[in-house]
């Protein structure tokens, strides 16, 4: 609603200065007796002439143009917008042949008798008709420009909506799978007693947390990134216990860098889903920011298996692969790599 009262100022005020400039306009054209001297005075049929002028520009800005020039009916609109001038120059011969020239007997009679006081001047109504086409003309482009910006900017406001809802189904599509296992594992451990299942839980709450509520912006600090990392990581732990060799470490300036929430979790999660499994195995995760600059390796074994060889396409993958292109085009460099058991992911981001 509030937009909207906007728009409407924004177009009043838009058509109140036109009409201030073309009132500067007559004034300075009447008023220019020379090139030496400068005086603003305005003329008696500017009182007739502007909103004579006024009227027609409205008739052609909202009847003819969306009836016909919208339509692509030029063959109709152009005769029209004619027969408009005309009657436009007709309308001002009416004011000055009824008011004006009547008042010049008075004000100034010398000018007065030497006046042609017949109605029907054919050249004197085309010369009125040739003096409103600029101002038809002028409001014709001034309403092509705004119709065109505001097309563009509803187009940018469907493409920042399509953005959005993308985006959110895309944070959305991380692995559910993760919570089942978790909630599994500690289900197993609360069974068993262990002191490992508040631990457990609380950084499952940590995570939910953060994935609820401040993952919903479009940044994040990185620093809070790496912290849902940390916590991700260490429910890992818990649930693969000796089963898991793990290497985390981050350095660099993290302070005050933001990115994308839940960018780097797919590359993590991937690491454990297929470094794992039903066996030990191992995982290396490095995080470096330098400047602007983030890189991050993650490396993690894999069952060489030729006859069914890892997942590089997975939901995953595509999932953080899409999300790239869309908030860092052209900011980032993705490699993914698997030969000799070995599954190695690669990022270089422009934060």
């Amino acid at each position: 609603m509030g937009s909207r009262k906007q728009a409407n100022y924004t177009r009043i005020g838009s058509h109140l200065l036109f009409w201030l400039a073309y009132i500067l306009y007559q004034a300075v054209n009447d008023g220019w007796k020379n090139k030496d001297e400068f005086s603003f005075i305005l003329p008696s049929q500017f009182l007739t002439d502007v909103p004579v002028a006024i009227f027609l520009a409205y008739v052609n800005l909202y009847v003819l143009m969306p009836a016909f020039y919208y339509n692509r009916s030029y063959l109709k609109y152009i005769p029209l917008l004619l027969i408009l001038l005309m009657a436009g120059g007709l309308m001002e011969r009416y004011f000055t042949y009824r008011i004006w020239i009547p008042l010049d007997k008075f004000n100034d009679p010398l000018a007065w008798q030497t006046e042609n006081r017949e109605f029907w001047i054919p050249v004197r109504i085309l010369r009125n008709a040739a003096e409103i086409f600029p101002v038809i003309a002028a409001t014709t482009l001034a309403k092509l420009m705004r119709n065109s910006y505001q097309h563009e900017r509803a187009l940018r406001e469907i493409e920042r909506g399509k953005f959005n809802a993308e985006m959110n189904l895309l944070k959305a599509q991380i692995n559910p799978h993760f919570f089942f296992n978790t909630l599994n594992s500690l289900y197993a451990l609360t069974l068993a007693g262990s002191n490992k299942a508040s631990g457990m839980v609380l950084r499952l709450s940590e995570l939910m947390r953060y994935m609820l509520y401040e993952a919903s912006g479009n940044k994040v600090l990185l620093k809070s990134e790496i912290t849902h990392l940390e916590n991700y990581i260490s429910i890992e732990q818990m649930r693969f216990a000796d089963r898991l060799d793990l290497s985390f470490r981050y350095s660099g300036d993290i302070e005050g860098k933001s990115i994308a929430p839940l960018l780097l979790l797919p590359f993590i999660e991937n690491a454990f889903k297929h470094g794992i499994g039903d066996n030990a195995g191992w995982v290396t995760i490095d995080l470096k920011v330098t400047g602007c600059r983030l890189f991050l390796n993650v490396e993690n074994s894999y069952n060489h298996n030729p006859v069914k060889p890892p997942q590089t396409t997975g939901l995953g993958l595509n999932n953080v692969k899409r999300r790239l292109k869309l908030i860092y085009p052209s900011q980032y460099e993705l490699g993914i790599n698997n030969s000799d058991g070995i599954f190695v992911i690669e990022l270089k981001l422009n934060l």
